[in-house]
């Protein structure tokens, strides 16, 4: 949520600048229906939200995805698949990030790199996620370059729900979500 939030500071500025600005209106008022759609996920936040589009608002799942990778344009095409399917998306860079998201919202699934090239590595966050009781029993699942079968087993071991090959195919991804999450509903008895 902080990515929205330090963008929605900066579009002000730039309206203050232009206050005619379309593109800069347009983005302000995405970036408001989604900090409105995450609110529900999370505390709730005063942000004005144009419900008009009864047809996406139907559409959506109520279902949070938190997203952790360090190439931002993972992030922006699986935050736009998932989107379109009518799941909320929070994203993270990286293991600190992804804490302090999760110290927000509990993400119905959270999808990670395996490997990070600065910090932690996602074995760490998928460890720090099944340690804590609140967020234990959430599906998780890895991305990754390339993997090699220690990891794979070691993974499947500790209970990792699916690991997707990278490049990604965001369509593989998503049911790969679905999938998860019907699994867990199945598992828990929800439905």
């Amino acid at each position: 949520m902080s990515r929205f939030l330090m963008a929605n500071q900066t579009l002000q500025k730039v309206l203050r600048l232009d206050p005619d600005n379309r593109v800069a209106k347009s983005l302000e008022k995405r970036i408001e229906y989604t900090l409105s759609a995450l609110s529900y996920h999370g505390e709730p936040m005063s942000v004005a939200v144009d419900t008009s589009n009864a047809v996406a608002h139907k559409r959506r799942r109520n279902q949070l995805v938190l997203i952790v990778d360090q190439d931002e344009r993972v992030l922006l095409a699986l935050t736009e698949r998932l989107s379109n399917l009518g799941f909320d998306v929070i994203c993270a860079a990286g293991f600190q990030e992804a804490i302090e998201e999760l110290g927000s919202f509990k993400p119905a699934a959270v999808v990670s790199e395996v490997n990070f090239e600065n910090g932690s590595a996602g074995f760490d966050l998928y460890l720090w996620i099944r340690t804590n009781s609140a967020t234990a029993a959430i599906p998780f699942l890895f991305l990754a370059t390339k993997i090699d079968r220690d990891t794979l087993i070691a993974g499947k071991r500790l209970g990792v729900d699916d690991f997707i090959m990278k490049p990604l195919d965001e369509d593989v991804v998503a049911a790969s979500i679905i999938q998860s999450l019907t699994h867990e509903k199945k598992f828990n008895g929800t439905h």
